[in-house]
């Protein structure tokens, strides 16, 4: 696996990509409608919970130097691995398919309001095969590539909405009650747990001097790109924030002069949709890695037969749902939610100890040797 694995430079540039692209939409607009002008103290607290796990991952990805599911198969044995398989897969099932369709709103909205779903989904579905099936190196690779664009269209994003910032907007702080944020907190767990990206670095990552404080880094960047940018949104948009579903296109409409001469905000609409591509081959590669791991003894071809699955499962999502949002966040804040906190805040702690334990038991026998 070594000579796929992804440098630190990659891994940090992923992390990015996947971050912002399920959160720069609709994400702050949708925090708005309960939290108002508060709705950034959500992201605080959740990347706050979500840089404590991310600790325990960064963790394995020192002591552990193979894939974390091989190693928990060879040290717990086949039927574990495959439990934490699944119940990982079905997480990143949701947020494959909570992107694409996040992005078909951003499409519409942008571009053209009847935009045929099913052209849509061959579209994205073709982009979930190819990705999905490719190494995490060959994603590292071309977030390096197309990094400076993303860069680009988030300056741009800022740059536009400089104008229209009314810091009084977002004041007085706190004025949402702390049950409502806690709940908000819970509900959309799912667009957070972005350190699950780490699980799967464990073992395809080059440890290179200062590897972890280099992820640390680059996971508080992303945070606070992230955060700048719900402030603002909400510092230029205040109590109507919730109004404007697509964050990142509404917030560069206050810049006339720009938009009226050369139309700069184009650029930022154009470029932009590169991190929700490349966002959604990440979660594809999570989601196909875990299929894989499941598949792997029982079909020869096994990239070839999970990268079907994993196509097949999206398509099923999809079509469940219709490819509406609404019936989408729905489920996910009344019913998932429930799933996703289990998973992904409970998987990381009982890993912890379970490797933990059998490295005293281990220690112990050697001392008694």
């Amino acid at each position: 696996m070594r000579e796929q694995s992804v440098t630190t430079r990659q891994a940090g540039m992923m992390l990015f990509v996947a971050m912002i692209c399920n959160k720069m939409l609709s994400l702050g607009s949708i925090l708005s409608f309960d939290a108002k002008n508060d709705a950034w103290i959500i992201f605080v607290l959740q990347f706050g919970i979500d840089f404590l796990f991310s600790l325990i991952f960064l963790y394995f990805i020192k002591t552990i130097d193979k894939p974390i599911l091989q190693y928990i198969k060879e040290k717990f044995g086949k039927v574990v691995s495959i439990v934490v398989a699944v119940l990982v897969g079905i997480i990143f099932l949701f947020k494959t398919t909570e992107v694409m369709v996040d992005t078909y709103l951003f499409f519409v909205h942008l571009i053209y309001a009847d935009f045929d779903r099913v052209v849509f989904m061959a579209c994205f579905l073709t982009i979930v095969y190819f990705f999905g099936s490719r190494q995490f190196r060959s994603l590292g690779r071309t977030s390096e590539l197309l990094f400076a664009l993303i860069v680009f269209s988030l300056a741009i994003c800022f740059l536009m909405a400089l104008k229209a910032i009314d810091v009084e907007k977002i004041l007085p702080l706190f004025g949402t009650n702390f049950y409502t944020l806690g709940t908000n907190t819970i509900e959309h767990s799912l667009w957070f747990g972005d350190f699950w990206i780490f699980f799967f670095l464990i073992g395809n990552i080059k440890i290179e001097q200062k590897t972890t404080k280099k992820l640390i880094f680059s996971y508080l960047i992303s945070c606070f790109v992230i955060i700048l940018f719900v402030v603002m949104f909400i510092c230029a948009f205040g109590h109507t924030a919730s109004m404007h579903r697509v964050s990142n296109v509404d917030i560069t409409e206050y810049a006339p002069r720009l938009i009226a001469q050369a139309r700069f905000n184009w650029l930022a609409y154009f470029t932009f949709p590169i991190s929700l591509v490349l966002g959604i081959g990440i979660y594809a590669n999570c989601l196909n890695t875990c299929v894989k791991f499941c598949v792997r003894e029982k079909f020869k071809s096994k990239n070839t037969i999970s990268i079907f699955i994993t196509t097949a499962l999206v398509v099923a999502i999809c079509v469940v749902f219709r490819f509406q949002y609404s019936p989408f966040y729905n489920f996910v804040t009344k019913y998932l939610f429930y799933y996703v906190l289990l998973v992904q805040y409970a998987v990381p702690i009982v890993l912890l100890l379970m490797i933990n334990v059998r490295k005293r038991k281990l220690q112990k026998r050697l001392v008694a040797v």
